[in-house]
């Protein structure tokens, strides 16, 4: 069993004037999940590829102070060799690139170790089996989706037993069921003697299973303590970073710390109400009136060479000005539902019209600016040397002035929070951030149907409410917009309407927020207490939930113990343990 132990921790990237660590010390403590947690740029991250001791020997840089995995620096050996599994935040760019199937993409890091023949096919089958991806061990690798490739690394990390885990945003591509047989490995993991960190913002799945919760703010540890105590308090959600939506909720609706960290507990403080069933009513906003839908699949038939069909007869008509998402578990086809819209691919069979425009030889050029796309990868779409020239350059190729150019990326820029940062070079931003930049390109130029692929994956909270109320805006401005998801918030607070990808068919769910369990998502805080309400569908968003619950008393709300302050597990103290 190998602890994580740091001192007076600095860290710096290339070319940055900055320390994006700034005298970290810790000690994380084998056999525990620790969770990592912040705002976009706090360095959760950072520290990471420092305690894999990745940095700055693989990425540059600086680093100053001690780091030790067990007896020795990790930047002086190898991680594989040493126990440390790493999963960085773009899992396509950790495959090895020279496996032929999953099964052998698992093996490699067995491989790479000398493993005789036997261990590495007996480890490779336990582990394949562990993690659940059988039905993927004779895919290719680079043919698997986002949420399967995050699945498949993580079995490639395990097959070797490592004895520390270093995991950042493992959930963010993974669907529902995914995201809890992964969470819920994690725990077994750690409960074996694992050292497990994981950075990420997901806190309805990270509260009840992690042992510790580390909170960074501009690379200094702002808070340390379990999750149930700092989560119910006003001191993270003062620092930018996620509560639970139960949390979140009641924060909104003014009731003080500490609050209720289940949607359960918050219904159980309010006062008894007649339950009553969802209206009929609270359709999706009213279509604007076109000569034809903005997005038409008919007969649909599609498939990558050597695999089964993705699709098949598949039919699908959105109405113009509406939002949609597009649901289902990870590798139904749903990225590839917006690849054929965009003429990134072509049918086989059947037809897809995207504005009016059949798409059969068509490419995107073609579609855009008029059809914007947002590719889950969002280094996919970034060519240019600063944020702002990278906004800048669908307008130019379509013609704008250089003042209404400079106006629509002002705009953009602003409503994205990413105004101090339109100097930056993309390349040098972190995902979630680079992730930001490609929706800006998108949504600069007003495109009429918009394609996103996973807008949400990543972000922080602060980040996420940006991107929904600009999803928001631009259907309130005429847009047509399908995205794929698997964040729930995201789905119930900017989006109307639903469909259903898998089994080579798109099946239309209609309303959200009248056939949620259709959805396979978790219901978010705010419909589930809109329904215990009574109230109507469309009143059921957070900010109107939020304005009924405010009417409502906390009881209890001034209690001494507050978690407005950072709270310590109850355990000896540790002097290497930052507040």
């Amino acid at each position: 069993m190998t602890p994580l132990v740091t001192r007076d921790l600095r860290a710096r990237w290339p070319a940055q004037p900055h320390w994006a660590l700034d005298g970290v010390s810790l000690t994380i403590r084998p056999g525990e999940l620790t969770w990592l947690h912040g705002p976009l740029g706090a360095g959760s991250s950072t520290l990471l590829l420092a305690l894999a001791g990745l940095l700055p020997r693989l990425t540059g840089g600086e680093r100053e102070g001690e780091v030790r995995c067990g007896a020795h620096d990790p930047a002086t050996r190898a991680p594989l060799g040493e126990g440390i599994g790493y999963l960085g935040p773009s899992p396509a760019l950790q495959l090895s690139g020279i496996a032929r199937t999953v099964h052998d993409e698992v093996a490699m890091g067995a491989v790479n170790l000398g493993w005789p023949r036997m261990r590495i096919l007996e480890a490779t089958a336990a582990t394949i089996a562990r993690t659940g991806i059988e039905a993927l061990a004779d895919r290719a690798p680079d043919h698997l989706s986002g949420g399967e490739t995050q699945r498949v690394l993580l079995a490639g990390l395990l097959v070797t037993a490592p004895s520390v885990l270093l995991l950042d945003e493992p959930f963010s591509a993974l669907d529902q069921t995914a995201r809890q047989a992964m969470a819920e490995l994690l725990v077994v993991l750690a409960r074996e003697g694992c050292t497990v960190v994981v950075a990420c913002d997901d806190a309805d799945t990270m509260r009840a299973r992690a042992d510790r919760l580390i909170v960074l703010h501009d690379g200094r540890i702002a808070l340390d303590g379990t999750p149930d105590e700092l989560l119910a308090g006003d001191a993270l959600r003062t620092l930018g970073a996620a509560t639970t939506g139960a949390a979140d909720l009641a924060s909104r609706a003014g009731w003080p710390a500490p609050r209720p960290l289940e949607v359960a507990d918050l219904v159980g403080m309010l006062p008894p109400s007649p339950r009553t069933s969802m209206p009929d009513g609270a359709p999706a906003p009213t279509p604007i009136v076109r000569a034809a839908p903005p997005l038409v699949l008919n007969g649909v038939t599609f498939g990558y060479p050597g695999r089964p069909p993705v699709f098949r007869e598949a039919t699908l008509q959105l109405a113009a000005g509406t939002s949609t998402a597009a649901l289902g578990p990870n590798g139904a086809g749903k990225s590839t539902l917006l690849r054929l819209a965009m003429a990134l691919e072509h049918p086989g069979g059947g037809t897809v019209h995207t504005l009016d425009q059949l798409t059969t030889g068509r490419g995107p050029e073609d579609l855009a600016p008029a059809t914007g796309f947002l590719f889950q990868q969002p280094e996919r779409q970034l060519f240019a040397s600063s944020v702002r020239a990278e906004c800048g350059m669908g307008p130019r190729l379509a013609g704008w002035s250089a003042a209404d150019t400079a106006a629509a990326v002002a705009e953009v820029l602003d409503a994205l929070g990413l105004t101090e940062l339109a100097e930056e070079h993309p390349w040098d931003l972190p995902l979630p951030l680079r992730r930001l930049v490609a929706l800006a390109t998108v949504l600069v130029t007003r495109p009429r149907l918009l394609l996103l692929d996973e807008p949400t994956a990543a972000l922080d909270a602060r980040s996420r409410d940006r991107v929904i109320a600009s999803v928001r805006a631009a259907q309130a401005e005429g847009a047509t917009i399908l995205a794929v998801t698997h964040d729930a918030t995201f789905a119930h607070e900017a989006l109307d309407q639903g469909v259903l990808v898998g089994d080579g068919a798109v099946h239309e769910i209609g309303v959200l927020t009248n056939h949620w369990p259709a959805t396979g998502l978790t219901s978010p805080a705010a419909l589930a207490i809109g329904q215990h309400l009574g109230v109507g569908a469309t009143p059921c968003r957070r900010d109107a939930i939020a304005g009924i619950l405010s009417e409502f008393h906390q009881p209890g709300s001034q209690r001494a113990d507050s978690p407005d302050r950072p709270l310590r597990r109850d355990a000896p103290a540790d002097p290497q343990r930052d507040v």
